[in-house]
């Protein structure tokens, strides 16, 4: 669907805003809130309408609303003293100045920049708590829509396509509580029809999404991953079915194999940015921060959306010491606030860098269910071993899942008490965690070695880890198991094989132009 502002073309399909040749730079929420006013235009949002119809929530803050405006407005090149798109009504919200005209005929007909036709999986929009916005976005990795807004025309729904927008709706919040009720609305909609392409997909994604965030279980990993290599059967060429996979298998652990199928979701649909960020994180993972970086910057460039990237690209920017990573921090914060992923990341940054307290205040921003995610609770628990706080990090790690059971059986080690550090090393269990190419549970085995005074161990899962990818010197530093021993010879000669990697991506990242402006824009 195409929309005419005063100047601005606005297509809902391709996700874009256009004057004349030049695409503006719109982030995903700003993209909602924009659409969200255009949707009840003349008429103005208040914030409470506004938290809904963009956010899908009742609880953001007026404050965070406030700053979406002004960074819809600053994109927009707008003048909130002389408005040329958004105007604030007082006591009544905002609303949108000027008339909104849909496309016909000569825009349909002559424009250059008409999206045309995609080969994506369509899942319409428009629950009737989000009418008067006609539009509803869910965006896991890799997964592309197409939207349309509703009309008073449109044909009756199903209860099957019911389900599924209520399950979007939920998906979107991207919290615990609500993933699962994702789940358990998608599973309705399969019994009254199993093969609905549609609510197989975002089953698998929504399965992912618990395991990926939420720590969900191995049969749903496995499930999830069945359904993606059935959707490809049924529809080779869909990219969305290719991402769903690759999701699948990163979920579990298998990025080697997470790779090529994220290149094939892109490879089949250009407009796949999700695909092209989730493919760099692989990549960060490896250790490849010159490629992440690529990928992204071509995501960008590719015009999609990908909800992490912001945080991705302030990961790596992090890791190598780059002038900009604090400028893609803020980004980040203000694309996605309190957001899991992006919480956990920048309590790392603080952890890093020895700021247990400001860790914790960055968890603290989590909300709901989210509270309790186990990302959220080992990182706090963490927090509190550094702040000397044992008895409150052991009662938060308790409830951290497998992630906190290493800390846990670190704490325990360090205090004499082995048996849970044992059951780590146990042949099967061991076997299991090295043919994982993830170089974090190497980390995590090394400080629980450490703990027990085994340094000689530590120190080759270390090497382990770095061969693997593994870029993160901070985090060894400032670990509460590892801080003794990277300060010994062993741990100093990690610590520059380390540096001599991060020192060649400089040189790799600083000698590509294009990266260079891009980490600047």
């Amino acid at each position: 669907m195409l929309y005419v502002l005063n100047d601005l073309i606005i297509d809902t399909e391709a996700h874009t805003v256009r004057r004349d040749d030049t695409v503006l730079k719109l982030s995903d929420l700003s993209f909602d809130l924009f659409l969200s006013l255009i949707a009840a235009a003349p008429k103005p949002l208040n914030n409470k309408e506004i938290s809904t119809t963009t956010w899908s929530s009742e609880h953001v803050s007026d404050q965070t609303i406030s700053q979406r405006v002004t960074l819809l407005r600053k994109a927009l090149g707008d003048d909130p003293k002389n408005p040329t798109y958004i105007r604030t009504i007082r006591g009544k919200g905002y609303a949108i100045f000027g008339s909104v005209e849909r496309a016909e005929g000569k825009y349909l007909r002559n424009t250059r920049w008409f999206s045309g036709s995609r080969n994506l999986v369509t899942v319409t929009a428009g629950l009737a708590v989000l009418a008067c916005a006609g539009v509803l976005f869910w965006r896991a990795p890799g997964f592309v829509q197409e939207h349309e807004a509703l009309t008073e025309h449109s044909t009756p729904k199903t209860a099957v396509e019911i389900l599924i927008e209520r399950a979007e709706a939920q998906l979107s919040l991207h919290q615990s509580r609500e993933t699962n009720r994702a789940i358990t609305m998608l599973r309705e909609a399969l019994i009254e029809a199993p093969k609905n392409f549609d609510a197989r997909l975002m089953l698998s994604f929504a399965l992912s999404t618990k395991a990926t965030k939420f720590d969900g279980d191995k049969p749903e990993e496995q499930e999830a991953e069945a359904i993606a290599r059935a959707l490809i059967s049924e529809q080779p060429d869909n990219s969305n079915a290719w991402s769903a996979l690759a999701y699948s298998l990163g979920a579990q652990g298998r990025m080697n194999e997470s790779l090529p199928a994220y290149q094939r979701a892109y490879q089949l649909n250009p407009r796949n940015a999700s695909a092209l960020s989730s493919a760099a994180h692989v990549f960060l993972l490896q250790g490849n921060l010159q490629q992440a970086l690529m990928l992204e910057m071509k995501a960008k460039q590719a015009g999609g959306n990908s909800r992490y990237a912001e945080i991705q690209i302030f990961q790596v920017l992090e890791l190598i010491k780059h002038p900009a990573a604090d400028e893609w921090r803020a980004k980040a914060l203000s694309l996605n606030p309190e957001q899991v992923v992006v919480l956990r990341e920048i309590a790392r940054s603080h952890l890093r860098k020895g700021k247990p307290t400001a860790a914790i205040e960055a968890l603290d921003q989590a909300k709901g269910e989210d509270r309790f995610a186990p990302q959220i609770l080992q990182l706090r628990g963490r927090g509190n071993i550094s702040l000397g706080r044992i008895a409150k990090a052991r009662l938060i790690l308790s409830g951290a899942g497998w992630r906190g059971q290493y800390d846990l059986a670190a704490l325990d080690a360090r205090s004499g008490d082995s048996a849970l550090a044992d059951s780590f090393f146990k042949a099967e269990k061991l076997a299991s965690i090295e043919s994982d190419p993830d170089p974090e549970s190497r980390i995590s085995l090394a400080e629980i070695k450490s703990a027990q005074g085994e340094n000689d161990q530590a120190v080759q899962l270390l090497t382990q880890a770095v061969s693997l990818g593994w870029r993160d010197v901070g985090w060894l530093k400032k670990s509460p198991f590892l801080s003794e021993l990277m300060s010994s010879d062993e741990g100093r000669m990690i610590e520059q094989r380390i540096e001599r990697e991060l020192e060649a991506q400089r040189i790799l990242i600083g000698g590509s132009d294009g990266l260079v402006k891009f980490l600047g824009d």
